[in-house]
């Protein structure tokens, strides 16, 4: 599988599916993954540590991703993990753009986990 898939929970104890893009991702294995995370499914309210090979997704599999029906005043917490400096101010400056500030970018997992822990109270609060 292109997405490999894992359960974690924060200090706090809340859930974070870590998704780990471990080989090119085609659009039947994004919609694999929607399936996964959307209301109603496994994963619903779950945040999120996206590691792996996160920018060299094609734009067809973007959308896919990114159709997930979320609640815009409160979506679910994604923590992307991104080693490089540029994809991080990159990812940063969309999601400023786009008005996403339940996402954010991390240079580890140990950060991201960090504070996705403290968003998910807040994220959890407001549902």
């Amino acid at each position: 599988m292109a997405i490999e898939l894992s359960e974690l929970k924060t200090k706090s104890g809340h859930p974070v599916l870590r998704a780990n893009f471990v080989k090119e991702v085609t659009v039947a294995d994004a919609q694999g993954y929607h399936a996964k995370i959307i209301p109603g499914a496994k994963y619903d309210g779950w945040g999120h540590l996206v590691v792996g090979n996160i920018t060299g997704v094609s734009g067809e599999v973007k959308k896919v991703l990114s159709s997930q029906k979320t609640d815009a005043r409160n979506p679910v917490p994604v923590a992307l993990i991104l080693t490089s400096a540029l994809a991080r101010m990159a990812a940063s400056l969309t999601m400023r753009i786009t008005d996403n500030n339940n996402s954010d970018s991390f240079k580890s997992e140990e950060d991201g986990l960090a504070w996705l822990d403290g968003r998910m109270a807040e994220f959890l609060r407001k549902r």
